[in-house]
């Protein structure tokens, strides 16, 4: 009998070990670990902080229903610092050293870029909520995913029809940041005007993240009298050009690209957002009265009470929308998730969406990119406000898949 207690014992241990060795790396018994990255330290730091911040109070919800397939969502986060090196460092600590299951990006693209190349080589999966970096979905990659954001691509062609029939524009002077994320979007918008309006810009006018004074290129865009002036950049620095452009008398329609379509901008820049249009990436933003939006934001800070003036931000609501989308497929994976059938679990979603805050993601096997909707706004009363307008040129950026 005690030879045969010991031989179960045995028998018991050898089954345990062989079962914990087959999972998959970041997947215990009771968790699955994502790790994460993105700048919270910077000039880019508000992506960072909303994303993490985003994301985390989505998997706190997640986990208090009992996480997924019995599991609990553990998010291990580090600081890109907005820096390519900084971002690839980052991820080889998160797969090689913490063993994550797979890796969510809610940074900018300058950085994220840095990353493709070593995350191809492992194959770990790594969905990407914010950046835009058009190599993160094009060439095609099976464990790379493209969520909240939309392609580079996709921008350029909406951002061109609309300038070109919107506002009816002949005349178009360009002012970009000269980080990758702007000078992605820029250079997409050029090539559409060009390919499908027989459009060229005026100028394009360039400026660095963190500049503070942006007179000479408002002034040289006022020269080549526009009939209309795109500004691509981030919030902190679009902010400040919006104004000075109001207090210089600039009297052309502004537009900016999507990263700028943030209710802090319009708080930060005194009124010299007011009748600026764009595109979100969502329904609604912060700031809405919509009961949807309302009840998210409370959710939000009761969560973060203390948080600054101007969040939570459109990054929160990316973030928090995309973490839902990961656990969606993790659910789908099945009780035993393995980085393909993760992928196959995402590759299944068509039209998901947690809510009405968030914008529906599909994916299929031969395409990544999980939205390809961009909804026209307005600053009116001092909020972002929709505007009737719907894209009539096709999309082509599909194409390319098949």
């Amino acid at each position: 009998m005690k030879r045969l207690l010991l031989w179960a014992a045995s028998a018991y241990l050898v089954l345990t070990a062989t079962t914990a060795s087959a999972q998959s790396a970041g997947v215990a018994t009771d968790h699955i670990l994502i790790g994460a990255f993105g700048p919270i330290s910077g000039p880019a730091a508000f992506l960072g902080l909303a994303g993490r911040d985003g994301a985390a109070l989505a998997f706190k919800e997640i986990n208090a229903l009992g996480g997924v397939n019995g599991r609990k969502i553990q998010m291990q986060f580090e600081d890109d610092a907005h820096s390519p090196v900084r971002a690839l460092a980052a991820v080889k600590k998160l797969v090689e050293q913490d063993r994550v299951f797979m890796l969510m990006s809610v940074g900018g693209s300058n950085a994220t870029a840095g990353t493709i190349g070593y995350v191809k080589e492992r194959g770990t999966p790594m969905y990407v909520s914010i950046a835009s970096a058009p190599e993160v979905t094009y060439p095609f990659a099976r464990n790379l995913f493209r969520g909240a954001t939309t392609e580079a691509a996709r921008y350029g062609e909406v951002y061109a029809e609309f300038l070109a029939s919107h506002y009816q524009a002949k005349r178009i002077v360009l002012m970009t940041s000269r980080d990758e994320y702007s000078r992605n979007e820029g250079d997409a918008t050029v090539a559409k005007l060009k390919a499908w309006f027989s459009i060229e810009p005026e100028s394009r006018l360039e400026f660095n993240n963190g500049d503070k004074d942006f007179t000479s290129q408002l002034i040289a865009a006022q020269r080549a009298n526009p009939d209309v002036i795109a500004v691509f950049g981030s919030p902190p620095e679009a902010a400040i050009a919006l104004k000075q452009a109001r207090d210089l008398g600039l009297k052309q329609p502004i537009f900016v690209g999507s990263a700028i379509v943030d209710q802090g901008v319009i708080a930060a820049s005194k009124g010299g957002a007011e009748g600026v249009k764009g595109f979100a990436l969502i329904p609604m933003l912060p700031g809405s009265k919509h009961p949807d939006m309302q009840k998210w934001e409370a959710a939000w800070r009761r969560e973060y009470p203390n948080a600054r003036a101007g969040r939570p931000s459109i990054f929160d609501a990316l973030a928090y929308a995309d973490a839902y989308v990961v656990v969606e497929g993790l659910r789908r994976a099945g009780p035993q998730p393995t980085p393909e059938s993760f992928i196959r679990g995402l590759e299944g979603l068509q039209n998901y969406r947690v809510g009405p805050v968030a914008s529906p993601r599909s994916f299929t096997a031969k395409h990544h990119i999980g939205n390809l909707t961009l909804s026209p706004v307005e600053v009116r009363g001092g909020n972002w406000e929709p505007v009737q307008w719907s894209s009539t040129h096709p999309t082509e950026i599909l194409k390319r898949y098949e």
